[in-house]
């Protein structure tokens, strides 16, 4: 397994100030508000019945869908916020997300996945998950029992979502940035639970979508998304690059498939932000981003660091440099704490 590389120094820092809650006071909050787990979900679609490139919302729909996984989301923010700390050489900060993930692992949280939509949007969440998980379970003061509840939840969950996506998922989210987000899930559970099929699984998911890649990089699956498609292209480069670094020390060279498909994938982006058309010219239509319907966000380019850690890229270090600091908590959070 390949640790993230600020991880050894804050080991080192947790050696020499053995928790940094001695330094609080008693009463201090250090500790994160764990939500009650999330067992159930059911939900439909966040788009309208009549859209068929999937990028008109339903007001009412999208609605229900963030009303449901909020509880999940915002409890990724805090697992992410607290990993970040103890990465940085925070101990108590190490033990306060494994207590909270091991309470949603006794409960078997998102266990119960009742709809089409709920099975295909959780991996994402099992990933953030176990990207906070990823970080602090070295630091962590967590016995073996605690440990084995983990990492066979986390199992449990990443296993059913690549069960799921190979054999039951709809034709095009089995193959598009929803499957490689099931790939990130995989590959970020296997690095923390050790799980050689998960991460065989995560390796094979990532080629699958990489390959797909055309001569500049578009993934057509996500250009099929109209006025969207951008913004998919973006959804997907996130698991596939974060993925392949995971995976980059277990004998995977994933960069190097399909004659270096993730490159393509990621350099791309900035090309398509400096010229619109090459865009427009694979969806058929103006891009959000580029009608003033939609901003880019720093959360949208956090993989960027992930990739610069291990590639020389000056376009993409120069395009992503304004976005500064990089964070998305479904990636772990901060990407400077991480990479």
């Amino acid at each position: 397994m390949k640790l993230l590389p600020s991880l050894p120094l804050a080991l080192a820092m947790a050696a020499l100030t053995p928790t940094l809650a001695a330094a609080q006071d008693d009463g201090a909050e250090t500790c994160i508000a764990v939500p009650d787990p999330v067992v159930s979900l059911s939900y439909g679609s966040r788009y309208t019945d009549e859209s068929e490139d999937r990028s008109d919302f339903d007001e009412d729909s999208n609605a229900a869908v963030n009303e449901a996984l909020g509880p999940i989301d915002d409890f990724i923010q805090e697992l992410a916020s607290k990993a970040n700390e103890a990465v940085r050489g925070d101990q108590a900060a190490a033990d306060c997300v494994t207590d909270a993930i091991l309470q949603w692992a006794e409960a078997d949280a998102l266990s119960e996945l009742e709809t089409m939509n709920a099975r295909i949007s959780s991996p994402a969440r099992i990933a953030g998950i176990a990207m906070a998980y990823l970080q602090v379970k070295q630091a962590a003061d967590l016995d073996p029992d605690a440990a084995e509840t983990i990492d066979s939840w986390l199992v449990a969950r990443a296993r059913a979502a690549a069960d799921y996506f190979d054999r039951d998922a709809p034709p095009g989210s089995s193959r598009n940035n929803l499957r490689a987000w099931a790939g990130l899930a995989a590959a970020s559970v296997g690095e923390a639970a050790d799980d050689d099929y998960l991460k065989s699984w995560a390796a094979h998911t990532t080629a699958v979508i990489a390959c797909q890649a055309d001569e500049d990089g578009a993934l057509p699956l996500e250009m099929a998304r109209g006025p969207r498609a951008l913004h998919y292209q973006l959804h997907a480069v996130a698991p596939l690059v974060v993925s392949a670094a995971l995976l980059d020390d277990d004998g995977y060279s994933l960069f190097d498939n399909c004659d270096g498909g993730i490159h393509r994938v990621v350099e791309f982006i900035p090309r398509a932000f400096e010229d619109p058309e090459l865009v427009t010219e694979k969806a058929g239509e103006d891009q959000t981003y580029f009608a003033g319907d939609d901003e880019l966000a720093s959360f949208e380019l956090a993989w960027a660091d992930a990739y610069l850690s291990l590639f020389e890229a000056p376009d993409l270090e120069a395009f992503v440099e304004e976005y500064r600091p990089l964070g998305n908590s479904k990636l772990g959070g901060s990407q400077s704490a991480i990479w």
